[in-house]
């Protein structure tokens, strides 16, 4: 019942952005109408020592642009980074320090429709500048590693619940090929390639609320060990 650490959440932030909004985007988790939890991606040696992998097959070809990804963080705490891979299995590619990051808050803890429990969401992103996509192949999106202004490490990816990817997650050192299935369907991102696409405005992201639970290790209200 420790496998998979969540983050219980009234609402989820989606990143509802298809190929109207990126004429280069290579893969888009959304938009999606349910969903209330995030999975820790605080990596190895992190309060929960977790990392995820998310399989997606590419719908464009091209370089690698910029992965967007909606992340939950402590409320009062803005993340600073994350760790990245891309391979064409579950928790394979190099994984790299992200280069480029950026985020730009999206809601606040018990703002109009946001997490009303201590969480606040943001919109991350980076760049996968050097990654090329085959349309019709299949990869993986792996993040760890998550970090924050504050170093608490509670940072969570967004669950969707409802799109075409697939969700791993690994505990500890992570094992290419590793981890097993999180019992969702996957995680809120974009991957464009690098033909110029726009970074996502709020305008272009669907906020929902709902009240499912979570897998085992869901923490509601508070977070606990």
């Amino acid at each position: 019942m420790k496998h998979i650490a969540t983050l219980s959440l009234l609402t989820i932030l989606c990143l509802a952005l298809g190929t109207a909004a990126f004429a280069d985007t290579v893969f888009s988790e959304g938009p999606i109408l349910s969903g209330d939890n995030a999975l820790f991606i605080d990596g190895n040696g992190g309060p929960f020592g977790q990392s995820l992998s998310d399989g997606f097959v590419a719908a464009a070809s091209g370089s690698g642009g910029q992965v967007y990804f909606g992340e939950w963080v402590l409320a009062g705490t803005v993340p600073t980074g994350v760790t990245w891979a891309i391979g064409n299995n579950n928790f394979s590619g190099t994984l790299t320090a992200a280069s480029g990051f950026g985020t730009s808050l999206y809601c606040s803890s018990g703002g109009s429709g946001c997490d009303p429990y201590g969480y606040d969401v943001y919109i991350s992103h980076f760049s996968i500048s050097g990654t090329s996509f085959t349309a019709g192949d299949e990869y993986w999106l792996t993040l760890t590693n998550a970090t924050d202004n504050q170093g608490v490490g509670y940072n969570g990816w967004d669950i969707t619940s409802a799109g075409p990817a697939t969700c791993d997650f690994e505990v500890g050192v992570i094992v290419p090929g590793g981890g097993a299935g999180c019992g969702y369907p996957g995680e809120s991102f974009t991957v464009t390639t690098g033909g110029g696409g726009t970074t996502p405005e709020p305008s272009s992201i669907l906020l929902f609320g709902s009240g499912i639970l979570g897998l085992a290790g869901v923490l509601r209200r508070k977070l606990t060990r």
